[in-house]
């Protein structure tokens, strides 16, 4: 189990988490649900924050995809993997998992030349391809087609379990949960508690 113990955020008078534990199935998807606002991504950011401290290499996916302006699709993937790969096994990296992204023949366009939901795949191909010890995903299939979400979501499902990964993932989707999660915690209250629903 990954634990986080004694947490405790307040924005002024408003006491958010009060002495909050949480843990996380190892090598495994675990998935934080709640109603909007009731202060998931304010954890995630937490969890993310400690581990940086703590040297674990990570992988994020943000509700946003955060990817450069000014590089190409190509420049953007290989940023992650320029200083670990070859650069002949980092075309064969980026080609193969652009491909699994359902995003073949986008190396050259740039971001603003993608849809939503283009942009968050390339987003998530990004995280996987710096093959963090464990990733954090904050809404990450938010704006995905039905097609292509199904696909992404069986192609993280299957790298997390064949690469020993533990993820960590933000969704409002209980169906999506369900089908997808080891292990599904429910945020509610205020200061915020939780209960284990899967």
């Amino acid at each position: 189990m990954i634990k986080f113990n004694n947490i405790n955020i307040s924005f002024g008078d408003k006491v958010l988490y009060d002495n909050f534990s949480i843990e996380f199935q190892e090598n495994a998807i675990n998935y934080i649900m709640g109603e909007s606002g009731i202060g998931k991504t304010t954890l995630i950011k937490y969890i993310k924050d400690d581990l940086f401290l703590k040297n674990v290499d990570i992988s994020v996916v943000f509700q946003e995809s955060r990817l450069i302006p000014w590089k190409n699709i190509y420049k953007n993937l290989e940023i992650v993997i320029k200083n670990k790969v070859m650069k002949e096994d980092r075309k064969i990296k980026i080609k193969t998992i652009l491909q699994n992204m359902n995003l073949i023949n986008c190396e050259k366009l740039y971001p603003h030349e993608l849809s939503g939901g283009m942009q968050q795949r390339v987003s998530i191909a990004r995280a996987l391809l710096y093959n963090g010890e464990i990733f954090i995903m904050d809404e990450p299939f938010k704006g995905l087609d039905k097609e292509n979400k199904e696909n992404v979501i069986r192609f993280i499902k299957e790298y997390i379990y064949e690469n020993s990964k533990t993820a960590i993932v933000i969704s409002h989707d209980i169906e999506e949960a369900k089908r997808f999660a080891d292990k599904i915690i429910l945020l509610k209250n205020e200061p915020v508690t939780k209960e284990i629903i899967k």
